[in-house]
Formats: structure tokens, sequence, C-alpha cells
């Protein structure tokens, strides 16, 4: 169970430094593309472990850990403390991105301040991603990791973190989103990726049964 819990927190710490370098980057669409390669790239690593039982696509990504047990693909009792490994390593991460502030470009963008855009745009990446986690699970091409990623990256650019409940609230450890808009986000994109499982459970019965 160690091992999990250490991809988790080393997979979340790596795609908030990814994601706060991001939203310093000259361009936009660079930046955004940088987040997705590597949420595509933690993607494929994290699916190397899965079988015909259980898929382990959740070390990559908390969200997903929460689709997956929906459908039952992961037990529920690993869903709490692996939940808490990604909001380690993210958070650590998020100091580490505070610490090297003095020596980084300011931010492109930071106008993610309201709760409306954010509970409203987190809940449709959250079930883009519960879609794009399913898909990924079910044998589609490992790039669909990207799809939510680029969905959050057409919100206020802040938010480009909005696919991962624990990159987002890592991304407010080191000061690039208000808390308040960062525990939002969060919560709603997390409880949309269950509620995205479901409604996809209801439109596919014979693939879920």
């Amino acid at each position: 169970m160690m091992r999990p819990l250490v991809t988790g927190a080393l997979s979340s710490a790596t795609l908030t430094l990814v994601t706060a370098l991001a939203l310093r980057a000259d361009d936009a669409a660079v930046g955004v593309a940088a987040v997705a390669a590597t949420a595509v790239l933690l993607g494929w690593y994290a699916r190397l472990g899965s079988d015909d039982t259980v898929s382990t696509l959740d070390v990559a990504n908390p969200a997903a850990g929460m689709t997956l047990a929906a459908v039952g693909r992961r037990p529920w009792g690993t869903l709490l403390p692996l939940v808490a490994a990604h909001l380690v390593g993210a958070v650590a991460a998020g100091f580490a991105a505070l610490g090297l502030e003095s020596r980084l470009a300011n931010p492109l963008i930071s106008d993610a301040d309201g709760l409306v855009v954010a509970a409203v745009g987190a809940a449709v990446v959250g079930l883009v991603g519960a879609w794009a986690t399913l898909a990924v699970d079910g044998g589609g091409h490992d790039a669909l990791a990207a799809v939510p990623v680029v969905v959050a990256g057409a919100l206020p650019l802040a938010l480009v973190g909005t696919f991962s409940p624990a990159v987002v609230l890592g991304l407010a450890t080191a000061e690039l989103l208000p808390w308040d808009v960062a525990g939002t986000a969060a919560a709603v994109a997390f409880v949309a990726a269950g509620v995205g499982a479901w409604i996809a459970g209801l439109l596919l019965p014979a693939e879920n049964a």
C-alpha cells in the first residue's frame, strides 16, 4: 500500500510544480500544453499497474480515484489515504514554488477570484475528467488525459490546475490562487468526478455491468 501513496504524492508534487511554472510561462498556450503533457505522461505511468479487476490511474490524480471507486475499479477504502498522499505532495510542491517566487517571472494571469466561476468551471472539468479517466481505463489513448487539462486551461488561466483537486490546493499554497477559490474548485471537481462516473453508468450500463 505504501508504494501507491508515495507515487501519488510524487505525481501531485510534479504536477503542482509544473503548473506553478506554467502560470509564469511567456505564453499561456505553451504553459497549458506543458501541464497537459505532464498529465499524460504521469497517467501513462500510472496505468501500467492496471489489470482487469483494478485500475491504478488514481495514483496520477485524486479525482480519478473518486471516478474509479464509483465504478468499482478501486476499493473505496483506498480513496482517503491516497487523496491525503496527493494533498501532501501538492502542498509540499506549493511551498517549494512559493520559495522560488522571487526567482521567477510574474504570473501570467491572476484573475480567478470568483467563486461562481470556480464552482461552475470545476464542475465541467470534473465531469470531463471522469469521462477521460474511464476512457483511458477502458483502453483509450493515454492522450485523452490531456482533455480535462485543456478544458481547465480555457477557464481563467489561474484555474488551470482544476483538473486535480490536489494541484489546485497546491497552487493556493504557492499563493497563485485565493484559498476560498481553490477550496471551492477542489471540492466541486472531486464531487463532479464521482457524479461523472454515475452518469457514465447510466449511459453505458452494459459496459459497467
